[in-house]
């Protein structure tokens, strides 16, 4: 777009794209943690996978909460996974 000067003017737009969805893994729900910190995890893109694969304190630092909270995250989705996957079960006879 030129100006009465003849001067070129370029003007931009900045779109965001955050109404875009992204995947959450509906697993987090059944972890027994509050559901504030299962929505921190679905913003961050964590899945059940990605938490077991994680030290609690890298959780804790991607989530910018305490150490702590990273161990309670991390302790709790074991459980959980425990629970949907139990062990075979050894039948001695």
């Amino acid at each position: 777009m030129k100006n009465k000067n003849n001067n070129l003017t370029i003007t931009s737009k900045v779109y965001t794209f955050s109404n875009i969805a992204k995947w959450k893994d509906p697993r987090l729900e059944l972890v027994e943690i509050p559901k504030g910190l299962i929505e921190l995890l679905q913003n961050a893109d964590f899945t059940i996978e990605k938490i077991l694969d994680s030290e609690p304190s890298e959780i804790a630092e991607i989530l910018g909460i305490d150490s702590y909270v990273g161990e309670i995250i991390y302790k709790e989705t074991s459980k959980t996974i425990s629970k949907i996957n139990p062990p075979d079960l050894l039948l001695i006879n």
